[in-house]
């Protein structure tokens, strides 16, 4: 099991911690090539820590360059995608409210909105299956 490194996420009303998984060697290797040029890892080109809503200005700019600038997309949507694609890959509402850090009430709602009634059922009776082969 790989080892795992806790952090809190600092966004949290309730100070959930999300877990991450330590990086293999090969990912570690190329976080050890870039040059150090902070204590903090996310600076922008004058070295400086990014401000508050520096990931927010770079998704922005992603969007531009990518051509999708008119779209209503938000850096907090992909939270929600994550936990949309991983309910349909099969994960439970309670686990995926562990990996992202959500309520998972919050997850239930998403799965609701976003997953179609025959994709959760799909998923809903392959869980089931999963579960009757252990028993």
């Amino acid at each position: 099991m790989p080892r795992q490194a806790e952090h809190g996420t600092g966004k949290s009303k309730h100070r959930r911690e999300a877990i991450a998984p330590a990086l293999r060697r090969s990912r570690r290797a190329v976080l050890a090539s870039i040059p150090n040029r902070s204590t903090t890892v996310l600076t922008n080109t004058r070295k400086l820590p990014w401000k508050p809503n520096g990931i927010g200005n770079a998704f922005s700019r992603a969007k531009i360059a990518a051509g999708m600038n008119e779209l209503d997309l938000y850096f907090r949507d992909l939270r929600g995608t994550a936990a949309t694609k991983f309910y349909v890959a099969g994960l439970s509402e309670r686990v995926i409210a562990e990996i992202t850090g959500l309520e998972e009430e919050h997850v239930a709602k998403i799965i609701r909105r976003h997953v179609g009634r025959s994709a959760a059922t799909k998923t809903i009776i392959h869980q089931l299956n999963q579960a009757k082969a252990r028993t």
